[in-house]
This record gives C-alpha cells, sequence and structure tokens, in this order.
C-alpha cells in the first residue's frame, strides 16, 4: 500500500534563465525524456506566466542588490516546481487535473498566509502543463502534471514554499483531491511491481533491475561531471562554457527523474545539488 501518490518537489534554479528552459522543457513534444509521453496540455498558465514569474524574480533581485546593505547572496530561484504523479492506469481527465492542481495550489496559498493583494499576484504565477503518458508501456511515469509556482509576490520571497511542510502538505492535499474529484483512494492502490514480480521469471527480473541501476549510477556519475566543468566555467567566468554546462545539468537531471530513485541514489544526487548552489 502506498503512503501517498507521489509528489516530487524542487525549486527551479539559475533566475529567470532557469524559469526560461522549464518552460520550453514543459511542452518539448521531441525532448528525449517525453519518449513515453502521448500528450502535452496546458492546464494552467502560458509562457506569459513564466515571464511573469521571471520578471517578478528580476525585480526583486534588483531591489535586493540597490537597497540591501547587508550584502548577503542574490535571489538565484524564482519559482517552485512540483510534480503531481499518478500510477499508470488512471487517467483522469484534463478538467478533474485542473481542479486537482486548484485545490493544491490554495492549500499552499494558506501555508504562506498571502493578503489579498499578494494572493492576486500568486494566482498569476501558475503554471500547470499535464503529460499523459503511454499506459502500455513498461518504462517511465503514468500520468503527472508538472506545476510550477513563483516564489515572489509583492516585496518578499514565499520561503515556505521550498520548505519541508509544503512537500507534507501539498501530498496531503494531492491525496484529498484526487478522491474527491477522480474517485480513487492511495490506500487502495498495489504497486504493479509486486504482479511484475510474479510474472517474470527470477532471472529477467533481476537482469532488468541490474540493469537499472547501471544506468542511475551513469547518470549520477554525467551529473557530477558536469556540475565539476559547471563549477569550473564559474571560477574562469565563462559564461559560454557555464551556460552549456547548465543546459546538460537540467538534460541529466530530468532524465534520472524518470527513474524510481534509492535513498543512497537520492543522496549522492542531492549532495552534487548542494555543490551547484
Amino acid at each position: 500500500m502506498l503512503k501517498n501518490w507521489t509528489v516530487t518537489t524542487q525549486a527551479v534554479r539559475l533566475a529567470s534563465d532557469g524559469v526560461a528552459m522549464r518552460e520550453r522543457y514543459l511542452l518539448a513534444a521531441n525532448h528525449t525524456n517525453h519518449k513515453h509521453t502521448e500528450n502535452l496540455i496546458s492546464i494552467f498558465g502560458s509562457a506569459d506566466t513564466s515571464n511573469r514569474i521571471a520578471l517578478a524574480g528580476e525585480e526583486f533581485r534588483l531591489n535586493q542588490q540597490l537597497y540591501n546593505r547587508r550584502g548577503g547572496r542574490p535571489l538565484s530561484s524564482y519559482a517552485m516546481e512540483y510534480c503531481l504523479t499518478l500510477p499508470k492506469g488512471y487517467r483522469p481527465s484534463t478538467k478533474q487535473w485542473q481542479s486537482i492542481v486548484k485545490d493544491c495550489c490554495l492549500a499552499l496559498a494558506k501555508l504562506c498566509k498571502l493578503n489579498n493583494t499578494e494572493f492576486t499576484q500568486y494566482r498569476k504565477q501558475i503554471r500547470a502543463v499535464l503529460h499523459q503518458q503511454k499506459q502500455e508501456e513498461k518504462r517511465g511515469a503514468g500520468d503527472h502534471v508538472h506545476l510550477i509556482i513563483g516564489k515572489v509576490v509583492k516585496n518578499r520571497v514565499l520561503k515556505e514554499l521550498q520548505q519541508k511542510k509544503a512537500t507534507k502538505l501539498i501530498k496531503l492535499a494531492f491525496n484529498h483531491s484526487v478522491l474527491k474529484h477522480v474517485g480513487v483512494d492511495y490506500r487502495s492502490y498495489e504497486p504493479a511491481e509486486l504482479e511484475k514480480g510474479r510474472r517474470l521469471n527470477t532471472w529477467q527480473y533481476q537482469y532488468e533491475k541490474s540493469k537499472e541501476t547501471l544506468d542511475i549510477e551513469k547518470l549520477i556519475r554525467q551529473f557530477q561531471a558536469q556540475t565539476d566543468k559547471w563549477l569550473k566555467a564559474k571560477e574562469d567566468n565563462n559564461e559560454r562554457q557555464k551556460r552549456r554546462q547548465e543546459s546538460r545539468l537540467i538534460k541529466t537531471y530530468e532524465s534520472l527523474k524518470t527513474y524510481p530513485l534509492s535513498r543512497l541514489q537520492n543522496e549522492q544526487i542531492n549532495k552534487i545539488k548542494r555543490e551547484i548552489n
């Protein structure tokens, strides 16, 4: 039995460049990570929404540099991204997904204790794209929504969005909303992995898992090498090489997210991400 439907969270790094790259990725039908994707559907916002998120972040960063006499690190992340995923075999309609995303966003807004003016801007900085996956494929995730929410409203950064309590809250909101709008309870779901173990011969199953582990380790080594090159380019003030490695880092990270990672593998990746930050 599952503890929750799957929700992953990550800060959108690299300031406005990072927001722009995420926007391009969300609707990139030919991206290598989307070979198991049937449809890419915008359910909230548009490219203009991502642009608003970037502009709000740039304005805050400029004011931070102009008026913050205490110094400190400039804001480098203008948004949070949440990926809401259901297992294969479940396909809510676009309207149902809209209702689910709305419930999750309202829950996060309450957590941030927004006033009326802040809530008005918050609503305009919500970008959500549904990825409908091929249900018969063994590899790849089920249908999921990439939800990007701007962290800057008016004169403050919504730090709550990147805290553990936000992750816990959106998981609860996602669970409740799927039950409310789709009629499916995560507690009644049994992972297909159990059935797969019975269907396959032991050696076949072990071979597939071993190959998957090797693929993951290869990507983690690649992620580390690209990070080292990015840090070197940053040290040398080589903007061209820095941008090249940023693009490769994001592509590798997106590939890693398509695999079921172990706790140790997640720790390895998080350690590398801390080097970048």
